[in-house]
């Protein structure tokens, strides 16, 4: 039988472990680029399962069901909305859509007679639009939308088997997304134990401090992000009630939605409003009370409330003042994210921007011989992580002595 001999390992030297760490670095930058379209519906199974956890957790805790059936139940539940929503909702959209197309040289030449008679804001000041020449412009584009629906209504065919592609594509992306999530809901504990263990054991408890830092983060921003969508899309809705402004449920729906799009959303989600409310204010009660341009002026300062009060209200309420970044930061950041990941990127900006920031106060207290995880710098990361230290067997308990009290002398 051959006997085998064993021998220690040489360590290496320091010039071979950058050099390993230098191709490995390269390595792995080749590899996100070569699978750079994955990435995207990683991130978004990343967000889902860190949006669906608590609802697990919540689910176990409160009822005798186990963690795997809770999650099934859960994706269950999740899989027949995502069929049912669009399967109810697919007749109204077609044909809202289809009426919008008709609709819209209509919608160009009401904005062209808004601008044909001058805006009177007091009796004695009077803004003469109705000078400009505008009549050209506005005929102009009414007869180029006019051909516009007609050649759309020529390639109804073809933009159906698009659109048809389009959905089979998506179709296959979010079942995709839906594995992914599924497994990192399941199994996110092994995961991220064993992420932690590649690192030295001296560092582990660094790293369950700054992960927790970017939890928080990140809970505070999804979660809290969903909530101001709902809070602020039904204020929205409920004042577009009383005041009469038409397609209440539209601007609701584009408020929310644009609540996700930090800095630049609320004023995007204000532009359709105010159009409304000009073009459209014999519609309303109280468009017929006031001019057309106060009515838009009106409803221009109540986006304007809103949002203020959410920025001083809602956000420290619900979002919290974990991101603490700079609205200049903010703005770079979205413009930065949507050079790099599009719309996606615009929507994350602030929480990634506000984790590099944290992994960055990190790096910077560790070169300046500092305390990363002091209340100065990360004030919402003391977590008990666990301990690398041997621990010191104790005596057994002595039955005459159950104190195990020194006897005296």
């Amino acid at each position: 039988m051959k006997r085998i001999v064993r021998y220690n390992s040489p360590p290496w030297s320091a010039n071979n472990k950058r050099l390993v760490l230098l191709i490995l670095f390269v390595l792995l930058s080749l590899a996100l680029y070569r699978f750079r379209l994955l990435l995207l519906p990683l991130i978004m199974a990343m967000i889902m399962a860190y949006l669906i956890e608590p609802l697990v957790t919540q689910l176990t805790k409160r009822t005798p069901l186990s963690r795997n059936l809770s999650i099934g139940l859960i994706y269950l539940f999740l899989v027949a909305a995502l069929v049912s929503i669009p399967v109810s909702t697919i007749n109204p959209i077609v044909t809202q859509v289809n009426n919008f197309i008709h609709r819209t040289p209509q919608y160009i030449r009401d904005i062209g007679e808004f601008f044909q008679e001058p805006i009177v804001i007091l009796d004695d000041i009077v803004i003469p639009i109705d000078q400009l020449s505008l009549d050209q412009l506005f005929t102009s584009l009414s007869s180029n939308a006019v051909q516009v629906v007609q050649t759309l209504g020529g390639q109804t065919i073809s933009i159906f088997g698009s659109l048809a592609t389009a959905t089979i594509s998506t179709v296959g992306w979010t079942i995709m997304v839906l594995f992914l999530s599924f497994y990192l809901v399941k199994d996110h504990e092994t995961l991220f134990e064993s992420m932690i263990k590649l690192a030295p054991k001296s560092y582990h408890s660094d790293l369950y401090q700054l992960t927790e830092g970017i939890s928080v983060t990140w809970n505070s921003f999804l979660r809290g992000q969903l909530v101001l969508c709902m809070v602020v899309g039904t204020i929205i809705f409920v004042i577009a009630l009383i005041i009469g402004l038409p397609n209440a449920i539209t601007l609701a729906l584009i408020a929310g939605f644009m609540e996700l799009i930090p800095t630049f959303g609320p004023i995007l989600a204000a532009v359709p409003a105010v159009l409304i409310a000009a073009i459209q204010a014999d519609a309303s009660w109280l468009g017929n009370i006031m001019s057309p341009f106060w009515f838009a002026v009106l409803v221009m300062g109540i986006y304007t409330f809103i949002y203020q009060f959410e920025n001083y209200y809602l956000v420290p309420r619900i979002i919290g003042h974990h991101l603490k970044l700079h609205p200049l930061a903010v703005i770079l950041g979205v413009l930065g994210g949507a050079s790099v990941a599009g719309i996606l990127g615009v929507m994350l900006a602030a929480p990634v921007l506000a984790s590099i920031r944290l992994i960055w106060m990190y790096i910077y207290c560790k070169l300046t011989d500092q305390d990363p995880f002091s209340d100065e710098f990360m004030p919402f990361t003391k977590v008990k992580a666990p301990s690398t230290a041997v621990s010191t067997p104790t005596a057994p308990p002595n039955p005459d002595n159950p104190d195990n009290t020194a006897p005296a002398n």
